[in-house]
């Protein structure tokens, strides 16, 4: 899979960082167990197998971007099936105009991006937890408090998991 990606400060980072911790804790699955150098809380704006880093791309992001830091703000919690009995537990993230435009803008000359991605299909979330049971999702929802409180996306990536590569977009 391949994305596009916004990442946040430090101290959204480290709230949802937190967040997997407590999940770790409570002996629940949750993205902080994936060691690797590239896992770190984000935020999704496109995605998909075929999704290419092409100039055409690096040039809208850039003007998309322009706006960056751009403000994140996050509700609740949201699941998302993912097969019989399992779930994604995520923090749904509040859509801002600047945010939906960064978005569009980027999608719109974004070739590969899957229909979930794509505008008016979107959900913005920042993920917790993959594969998380049926039988675990209360437990999840009891560990979790408040959302962490507002803060901003300050960087972008491209993400190759073919090559398990990054590439910085905006800083």
């Amino acid at each position: 899979m391949r994305s596009i990606e916004l990442t946040f400060d430090p101290a959204t980072e480290a709230a949802f960082r937190a967040e997997w911790t407590a999940l770790e804790e409570a002996g629940l699955p949750n993205l902080g167990r994936h060691q690797g150098a590239s896992n770190r809380p984000h935020l999704t704006l496109a995605a998909g197998p075929a999704l290419e880093l092409t100039d055409a791309v690096r040039a809208a992001f850039d003007r998309a971007a322009a706006p960056l830091p751009v403000e994140l703000r996050v509700s609740g919690l949201v699941l998302f099936r993912a097969g019989p009995g399992r779930f994604v537990l995520a923090r749904p993230v509040v859509m801002t105009r600047v945010l939906l435009e960064v978005h569009r803008t980027v999608l719109g000359v974004a070739p590969g991006a899957v229909e979930l991605t794509r505008p008016d299909r979107w959900t913005p979330h920042v993920t917790l937890a993959r594969r998380l049971g049926a039988d675990q999702v209360g437990h999840a929802l009891a560990v979790l408090g408040e959302p962490p409180a507002a803060g901003s996306c300050v960087a972008a990536r491209f993400w190759n998991g073919e090559t398990k590569t990054l590439t910085s977009l905006a800083c």
